[in-house]
């Protein structure tokens, strides 16, 4: 999800480039601003709204606490007997 949220950043911070360059550059079509304003806001939002926590931060800890062990406990137990038989 992240690597999306930063292409859409990405993305969004070429088109705000292309919309300064285009307005400073010299006469304005107001139509060609505005669509190339609203491509920079279309791809900023769902890089805000990827980047956005969907849980709390104490929820995401708890979660990946929870992760960690439950890895550790498939480590051990996985570990264990295949350690023991063998050729």
């Amino acid at each position: 999800m992240r690597t999306f949220s930063l292409l859409f950043a990405a993305i969004a911070l070429v088109m705000l480039a292309m919309f300064v360059i285009y307005v400073v550059g010299g006469p304005v079509d107001p139509v060609i601003a505005g669509g190339i304003l609203v491509s920079f806001l279309a791809c900023l939002a769902p890089a805000l709204l990827l980047l956005k926590p969907f849980e709390p931060p104490d929820a995401l800890r708890r979660r990946r606490e929870e992760a960690r062990r439950k890895r550790e406990e498939r480590r051990r137990s996985k570990g264990d007997p295949g350690r023991g038989s063998g050729s």
